[in-house]
């Protein structure tokens, strides 16, 4: 949303590039979990025994800020859509989505979540296509935006360089990244012989992202970006969408918003949290030790240390809605920050996959090392130059 405020259609052709990536790398981690047997952070303890510990430290503070924006768009999306005559309607709204998407993780576990994510699926395509049809879309300058890669002059309130490492962060991913390994052993999915089931599976969900992103950007563009406005929070975005697209404007946008932020609230801490789970269960000394004796498909949401994750994680963050904190600025710096971790992940996802020995004839081809080689030094030169941007700043 905000790289179509901010660029217009200039900078759709980074989300295509970003999903390329994304579906190259996930699909490559799943392939190995499928092949072997073992599990992603298993893998990654044979490359190097300190890249677990790493994803185990990191994923912490990414969650926790990551939880910070989710919150504040979760609460400031559903206050668009029903502001209740309070002055803290948007924390009210807040709160309760949070504790209903915990409740979800809690005891629902991730077939619960899965289904659920399904309706969402279609609430928010509905409404963000609805919203780019009514900001009068360019189709020409759609098609150059997403065809002709270039860098448009930085310009307003966030830098190219920052939207982009954001980009990469968010729809490339990199510790939430991994969760997808981990959804489809939750969804029983063992052996190659699942391999093709899974590919189609994951290519289905990679357009899909596409599809919404691309719309949200269509949307902010041909909406936000003609009058010249930084956007700093959804009120902004919402006061935005009525002024020019009038209620229905609203009400689909917010719709939209609020599916992205739940949805993601959900998925990305079950999938963190399955990831937590598995490296203390495998590689710590003391935990790894230790029984737990519950078997079968809720195994895992019973288990106390993920259930411990999702509580901490839920909840911990909830502070920020008191703060009034910029919720476009953090997610922007999150994302960013989030990015740093892709070359080591991809990197080492090279040398596993790589391995004849553990992956047979499974072990890459030539063009999927070539592109998460790609990956790894696109973030790296992005990151550097966002670094550059932020000393200039500082």
């Amino acid at each position: 949303m905000t790289a179509g405020a901010s660029y217009g259609y200039h900078l759709i052709w980074v989300l295509g590039m970003t999903l390329v990536f994304r579906f190259v790398w996930v699909n490559t981690s799943a392939k190995y979990v499928l092949v072997t047997g073992e599990s992603l952070l298993q893998g990654y303890w044979k490359v190097a025994k300190w890249i677990p510990w790493l994803v185990l430290v990191a994923s912490f503070p990414i969650q926790y800020f990551t939880n910070q924006f989710l919150i504040l768009m979760m609460g400031s999306s559903a206050h668009l859509l029903f502001p209740l005559p309070i002055q803290w309607s948007s924390a009210l709204w807040s709160i309760l989505f949070t504790l209903v998407g915990f409740s979800m993780m809690f005891w629902g576990g991730y077939l619960v979540i899965e289904s659920f994510c399904k309706i969402l699926l279609g609430i928010m395509g509905g409404s963000l296509l609805i919203a780019a049809l009514l900001s009068r879309p360019d189709p020409a300058a759609i098609i150059t935006g997403m065809v002709f890669p270039h860098l448009p002059y930085a310009h307003g309130l966030y830098s190219t360089t920052l939207i982009i490492m954001a980009l990469i962060g968010t729809e490339v991913g990199s510790t939430a990244n991994l969760t997808y390994a981990y959804f489809i052993q939750e969804k029983g999915w063992r052996g190659v012989s699942y391999l093709k089931q899974q590919r189609l599976d994951l290519m289905i969900g990679v357009i899909c992202l596409f599809l919404m992103g691309a719309l949200l950007q269509i949307a902010a563009a041909g909406t936000i970006h003609p009058l010249g406005i930084d956007v700093k929070n959804a009120e902004d975005l919402g006061r935005i969408f009525s002024e020019t697209q009038g209620k229905i404007g609203l009400v689909v946008f917010s719709l939209g918003l609020w599916g992205a932020a739940f949805s993601t609230f959900v998925g990305v801490n079950t999938g963190c949290a399955l990831i937590v789970l598995d490296i203390c269960r495998k590689f710590a000394p003391g935990l790894k030790k230790y029984k737990f004796h519950t078997q079968g498909k809720k195994a895992a949401q019973l288990d106390p240390i993920y259930r411990g994750t999702i509580f901490l994680w839920s909840f911990s963050p909830l502070y920020v809605i008191f703060t009034g904190v910029n919720p476009v600025w953090l997610v922007l710096v999150v994302s960013s920050f989030v990015a740093l971790l892709i070359p080591i992940l991809v990197l080492a996802l090279v040398k596993m996959t790589n391995d004849r020995t553990l992956m047979g004839k499974y072990k890459n081809s030539y063009w999927v090392n070539g592109i998460l080689i790609t990956l790894a030094l696109v973030t790296t030169y992005f990151a550097y130059k966002n670094g550059l941007f932020w000393l200039s700043e500082g």
